[in-house]
């Protein structure tokens, strides 16, 4: 007879689909090595053995918004802050493409300066030389994601953090968990592949919160899923 673990890791193989109890019980057990070992077991039946290089071209590191978590954040003036200029990122690209990789993202904080028509320019710029290419830039306008959608982007990166609204309406003041997962539904309608994901062991956060992080990410359904652990930054509350 199966065990609960067992029974619940059997499920999550075969059906991909969990209640939110069963994902709390994997969450909550001890038995580190039985979840490692299923996971490995779906990683090679949707992935294989193989690892994907993407070339990261972190472009800036100026932020508007001021996430009490992140050393980027507006108000951390301990930090050196930079900007590539457009022709620099797209000779970055270039070199990437000699190097052999086959993608490209575009990384930074929310910078104002890098405007819609700076960003097309970049974008456009980058796919002439036959590269998919990844935006993680944060919150844009609709119309903006359509914009760089029709310059060629092909996916965007946006995680949730958390889909808990009391925590990350705390963590990420002047932002709201509404208007951040309009963001990640308008990126979804205008097809790009969409990556999200959270931070796990954030200040606050509590495992009923990761399950339905987990849940919330699945019925996105998001193509790619980042998490990663809370470490905490000395230049932030």
């Amino acid at each position: 007879m199966c065990t609960d673990i067992e029974f619940i890791l059997d499920k999550a193989f075969q059906s991909n689909t969990l209640h939110e109890k069963e994902i709390l019980y994997l969450l909550e057990t001890k038995d580190a090595k039985k979840l490692l070992s299923a996971a490995d077991k779906i990683r090679k039946k949707y992935i294989g053995n193989e690892v994907h290089l993407r070339a990261i071209i972190e472009f800036s590191n100026h932020c508007k918004q001021n996430c009490l978590y992140c050393g980027l954040r507006r108000d951390n003036s301990h930090i050196t802050r930079y900007r590539i200029e457009p022709y620099d990122i797209i000779e970055s690209a270039r070199k990437a493409k000699n190097y052999g990789y086959k993608t490209v993202v575009l990384q930074s904080g929310e910078d104002p300066y890098y405007t819609a028509e700076k960003m097309i320019k970049i974008i456009s710029g980058i796919k002439d030389f036959d590269l998919a290419l990844t935006l993680s830039i944060g919150e844009k306008t609709f119309e903006e994601y359509k914009a760089y959608r029709d310059a060629g982007a092909d996916r965007y990166l946006l995680k949730i953090e958390t889909s808990d609204e009391t925590l990350y309406n705390k963590l990420n003041p002047g932002m709201t968990l509404k208007n951040r997962m309009l963001c990640i539904e308008n990126i979804k309608k205008l097809g790009y592949e969409v990556g999200s994901g959270i931070i796990a062991g954030l200040p606050g956060q509590t495992l009923e919160s990761i399950a339905k992080d987990i849940i919330y990410l699945k019925s996105i359904p998001a193509d790619m899923a980042g998490i990663g652990p809370f470490i905490y930054h000395p230049d932030t509350p």
